[in-house]
C-alpha cells in the first residue's frame, strides 16, 4: 500500500451530518458527549469538533462523493473520522473492528472506495474501479454480508440515516439527556440508528466501550449514569448470568435487543436479574428500524417483534414483508425484505421464516422459523436455530439447541407443542453454541456439527 498524493480539493459542500452536528455542537459546547469508558476519558461536543477538523488536512486529496473505508474500534477516534468525512462531502464505508488488515484492502477495493485508513494511516486504492461511479449523495455505504461471500453495499444518503435516527429517538423514547452505552459496532446499521444519530441529532452522549468483560459493562453503566443499552442477545445472555451482587444498573432504563433472534429465556433471565424488561428490535440494513416492542412484554413470550415504529409503513402481501418510509435506501423508498409474517391480534408482527426457506415433509409446508420458535419457548432453552438440509433426495429439519438438558428431554418437550411431521431429525446440543463476531449463531458450523439420529 502506497501513502496518498495529490493535489488539494476541497472545495466543496458540507454533508447534511456534519452541518446537524455543527449546529447540535454550537448550541452546547461545554456538553459532555463521549466518554471512553477503558480510559476514563470524557470529551465535550467543542473537543469532538476539533478532533473532526484535525482530519481536514488528510482528506484534502478526495473528491467528493469518493468512498473512503476505514476500520476503527468504538472509539471518540470513529467518530471523528466519521465526522470529518460528512464534513468532506466523502461517503464512508465503515469496515468491521475485526476485520484482519489484509481483509480490509480486499473488502475496500471490492466496495470502490479510493482510500482507506487502518491503524492510523491513509492508504491509496488507486482509481475507482470500474462500476463505481462516485456519487456526491451518498454519504454512507453501509457494509452486509452477501449470500455469495462478495459484502453488499447499501447507499445511504443523509435523509436516509438522519430519518432513521429519529425514527428511533422517538419511538423507543432516547432524550438529549440520555446516555447510550456503545458495546455493538458504531458502524453496523444498528449502530448507525441507536448510537451515532442521536448523538448528530440531539447530543444524546454515547459511553464507547470496545474490549470488556461481562463485569466491567456493569461497572461503567453504573459509574457513567448510562440510560440506554442497545445490545444483541448474546451479551444480554451472559449479563443476565452475573451474581446478584454484581447485577446492577440502577439508571438503566431502556434496554434494546437486535441483530439476532431473542430467545424468552433470556429476555426473562434478564427481566429476573436487573428487573428491566428487554425490548425487541427488528430491522435492516436496506431499511434502518421496523419493529418495536415497545412495552417489551412481547419479548418475554418472543410472540413477536413489536409493532411498526413511528415513521414506517409495514404490509403484508401474500406472507411477504414490505417496508416503506424516508428512511428506506432504496428506489422509490420502499424494501421487500427476504422474511415472511404475519399480523397478530395485537398488530404485532410475527415472523414466520425467510421467502425460499420453507420445506415440504410429508406434504406439508413448514417454515424453520416456527420450530425455532418453539424451541425457544422451552424451559431450559436460551437459543435454538433450525434449518434445512437433504437427505436421501428429501427435506430434512436439523435443529441447534443452547441446553443443558440433554436431547431426549428436548425432543420428548418438543413432541408436546409440534406435530410429529414437523420435529427435527438432527440435532447438535451444547451448554453453548458457536456464535460469529457479531454474536449470531455460526450456522454454517452447526450444520457440520448436526448429526441425523443413530
Amino acid at each position: 500500500m502506497s501513502t496518498l498524493s495529490g493535489e488539494d480539493t476541497m472545495q466543496r459542500k458540507p454533508g447534511q451530518l456534519w452541518t446537524h452536528w455543527l449546529a447540535q455542537s454550537e448550541r452546547s459546547p461545554d456538553k459532555v458527549v463521549l466518554i471512553d469508558a477503558p480510559a476514563n476519558k470524557s470529551s465535550m461536543a467543542r473537543a469532538l469538533t476539533q478532533a473532526s477538523l484535525d482530519f481536514s488536512e488528510c482528506l484534502r486529496r478526495f473528491h467528493p462523493g469518493d468512498r473512503i473505508a476505514f476500520r476503527l474500534p468504538n472509539s471518540p477516534e470513529w467518530l471523528a473520522f466519521f465526522l470529518a468525512l460528512q464534513r468532506a462531502g466523502l461517503a464512508a464505508v465503515p469496515l468491521d473492528g475485526a476485520m484482519p488488515a489484509e481483509g480490509c484492502l480486499e473488502t475496500a477495493r471490492r466496495l470502490g472506495a479510493t482510500g482507506l485508513y487502518l491503524d492510523g494511516e491513509f492508504h491509496s486504492l488507486g482509481k475507482i474501479p470500474a462500476g463505481f461511479p462516485r456519487n456526491k449523495t451518498c454519504c454512507c455505504v453501509k457494509v452486509t454480508s452477501g449470500s455469495d461471500g462478495i459484502p453488499n453495499a447499501i447507499q445511504c444518503r443523509a435523509e436516509h440515516l438522519l430519518a432513521d435516527g429519529r425514527n428511533v429517538a422517538k419511538t423507543m423514547g432516547i432524550r438529549p439527556g440520555d446516555i447510550n452505552l456503545a458495546v455493538i459496532p458504531l458502524g453496523h446499521s444498528y449502530g448507525l440508528g441507536n448510537l451515532v444519530l442521536p448523538l448528530i441529532l440531539q447530543g444524546t452522549a454515547i459511553v464507547s466501550a470496545n474490549e470488556y468483560v461481562p463485569r466491567q459493562l456493569v461497572e461503567w453503566i453504573g459509574r457513567h449514569r448510562v440510560t440506554v443499552l442497545p445490545a444483541v442477545p448474546a451479551l444480554l445472555r451472559v449479563l443476565a448470568a452475573l451474581p446478584p451482587a454484581a447485577a446492577k444498573c440502577p439508571c438503566l432504563r431502556t434496554v434494546v435487543s437486535a441483530g439476532a433472534v431473542l430467545p424468552p429465556a433470556v429476555a426473562q433471565a434478564f427481566f429476573a436479574t436487573y428487573g428491566i424488561k428487554v425490548h425487541n428490535f427488528y430491522g435492516s440494513s436496506e431499511t434502518g428500524g421496523i419493529c418495536y416492542d415497545r412495552t417489551g412484554t412481547a419479548s418475554l413470550t418472543g410472540r413477536s417483534v413489536g409493532k411498526p415504529m413511528t415513521g414506517v409503513t409495514v404490509t403484508i402481501r401474500a406472507g411477504h414483508v414490505t417496508v416503506a418510509g424516508p428512511a428506506v435506501a432504496m428506489p422509490r423508498q420502499r424494501w421487500r425484505l427476504g422474511d415472511l409474517g404475519q399480523w397478530n391480534p395485537r398488530g404485532e408482527l410475527v415472523l414466520l421464516g425467510r421467502a425460499g426457506q420453507g420445506a415440504n415433509i410429508g406434504g406439508k409446508k413448514v417454515h424453520p422459523l416456527e420450530i425455532e420458535r418453539a424451541l425457544r419457548a422451552l424451559p431450559g432453552v436460551t437459543d435454538a436455530a433450525v434449518w434445512l438440509s437433504q437427505s436421501h433426495g428429501r427435506d430434512l429439519i436439523a435443529a441447534a439447541v443452547e441446553t443443558t438438558h440433554a436431547r431426549a428431554e428436548i425432543e420428548r418437550a418438543l413432541a408436546t407443542r409440534l406435530p410429529a411431521w414437523q420435529l427435527p431429525k438432527a440435532y447438535v446440543i451444547a451448554r453453548e453454541l458457536p456464535r460469529t463476531p457479531r454474536g449470531k449463531l455460526d450456522l454454517a458450523r452447526l450444520k457440520m456439527e448436526s448429526q441425523p439420529p443413530a
